[in-house]
């Protein structure tokens, strides 16, 4: 009898754990296609330490499409995430005037990346007197119908260490968004 408990626990764990686990693992040399229930595809380059877990939108207002990325091993995480943003600099104006970040520092500069304009924020913020995190968001525009591609990075320092800088650039230069429609 104990034996039959003891069992079913295992394997309502085990069961439990695959069911909310939509972690994925791939390797940088293989392009990995991030699918969305609407059919939503971004082909991307990953290093195989990073997981990536689809968040899932219960409304589906300004932001269609939301992925986590997580590195325990360089101590990174940040999004990629698909919007629908009518005026994207405003909206980043905009939301860095209502944001309850201490910013210590905090840039918004025009890019282009994989052949779409957007534009790039880097900042510093503090949570209390102990507590940093940096931030490098791309924002990149798809079309003149208001779709965003947002690839987004984070770490708890001041500033982001060079393999973490050599992680973000593998990750933004793999990025093909043709193919995200």
């Amino acid at each position: 009898m104990k034996k039959h408990i003891l069992l079913g626990i295992i394997l309502g764990i085990c069961f439990t754990l695959i069911a909310l686990s939509s972690l994925l693992s791939v390797n940088y040399g293989n392009s990995k296609v991030l699918n969305h229930n609407y059919n939503y595809q971004l082909p991307i380059h990953l290093p195989h330490t990073t997981k990536v877990m689809e968040t899932p939108l219960s409304e589906r207002g300004q932001l269609l499409y939301s992925v986590y990325l997580v590195d325990q091993t360089l101590l990174i995480r940040g999004y990629i995430q698909k919007w629908k943003l009518d005026d994207l600099e405003d909206y980043l104006v905009y939301s860095k005037r209502i944001s309850t970040f201490d910013f210590q520092s905090y840039s918004l500069k025009p890019i282009k990346l994989a052949n779409h304009n957007g534009y790039i924020t880097e900042w510093t913020a503090s949570f209390g007197e102990s507590y940093r995190i940096s931030g490098q968001e791309y924002w990149l525009k798809k079309s003149a119908i208001g779709e965003v591609l947002r690839i987004s990075f984070f770490t708890d320092t001041t500033s982001f260490s060079k393999e973490q800088i050599e992680y973000i650039n593998k990750i933004t230069d793999s990025i093909n968004w043709s193919k995200f429609t």
